[in-house]
Formats: structure tokens, C-alpha cells, sequence
């Protein structure tokens, strides 16, 4: 049986849940730490997803800007492996706040976005490097547009003063 086929089921795994973002259903894996791991092991661990978030909202900016700019196919523009990662961190960070804590430690959540439900968190990410694409989109128009009166003003003068 093929991944696909496990997204179709309505049962998830053991370990596993599903989340549907954008229309898109994501099944996350999710284990636990071995119960050995020091405490400097786990905020390490924190530390990594937190940076893997990161990375992953920078592909997803990326995979909006081939969709939205560069207009790359469609079966090329790849949402899927990012909101997956972004998926998979998060939920790790979900998981490791409290084993930290429990360990005597001290974590917590960072930022409002940390403290949504996963799916909501992600969807957000999701619609922020659309929404900042957009905008550099419309900058770009912007730019060139006030580029081409530049010019179109330069124009006109060299020609009054000329003629």
C-alpha cells in the first residue's frame, strides 16, 4: 500500500493523526522521546524544530513565489513537502514543551502563532507567504509602473525643452 493510499483511509495510525489544510489532507507522525533523553537533549530537539519551522515557512514563501510569479506548472509547484515539514515540527514542539518542563526545565510557547492549534498555526504560515508574495508582486507592478512615468516624464521634458 502506497502513502496515498494511507491519506485516503479514515483511520490514521498509530502515533499518527490527520489534518486537512487548504483542502489538503496531511497525516502526522509523531513519537514520543526515548524516556533517556536529558533535558539538554530535548531543548536541543525544541530548538531544531523551531528552526525547521522556520525553514519550512521560507520554502512555502518560495512555492508561492514559483506558483504566483514565476508561474511554474502546476504539477511542479510543490505545497505539499513544506506544509508536511511545518506540520511535523510544530507538532513536535507541541510535544517536547512539556516533556521539558516535566524534566525540570523551562520552555514554553513562543509568539501567538506557537499557541493556535496546529492546523490553524500552519494554515497561517501558509496564507502569510501568499499574502507576501502578493505584495511583492504588486510592488513589482508598482515599481515599474512609477518607472515607466519616470520616463515618460523624462521624455516629455527633453522633448519641451528641445522643441
Amino acid at each position: 500500500m502506497s502513502d496515498e493510499d494511507d491519506y485516503e483511509s479514515s483511520i490514521a495510525p498509530a502515533g499518527s493523526f490527520k489534518l486537512n489544510i487548504k483542502g489538503d489532507d496531511y497525516l502526522v507522525r509523531v513519537m514520543k522521546p526515548a524516556s533517556a533523553s536529558s533535558l539538554n537533549e530535548l531543548q536541543m530537539s525544541l530548538k531544531r524544530n523551531r528552526e525547521m519551522l522556520k525553514e519550512s515557512f521560507e520554502a512555502m514563501h518560495e512555492t508561492c513565489r514559483d506558483d504566483f510569479l514565476k508561474r511554474v506548472e502546476q504539477k511542479h509547484v510543490d505545497y505539499f513537502s513544506p506544509t508536511q515539514n511545518a506540520l511535523v515540527a510544530r507538532a513536535n514542539i507541541d510535544l517536547l514543551i512539556p516533556l521539558i518542563n516535566v524534566k525540570g526545565g523551562v520552555a514554553a510557547y513562543k509568539g501567538k502563532l506557537e499557541g493556535l492549534p496546529i492546523e490553524k498555526h500552519i494554515e497561517k504560515l501558509r496564507n502569510k507567504a501568499a499574502s507576501d508574495v502578493r505584495e511583492e508582486e504588486t510592488k513589482s507592478r508598482i515599481g515599474g509602473f512609477f518607472l515607466m512615468m519616470l520616463v515618460l516624464a523624462l521624455v516629455t521634458a527633453i522633448l519641451l525643452v528641445f522643441f
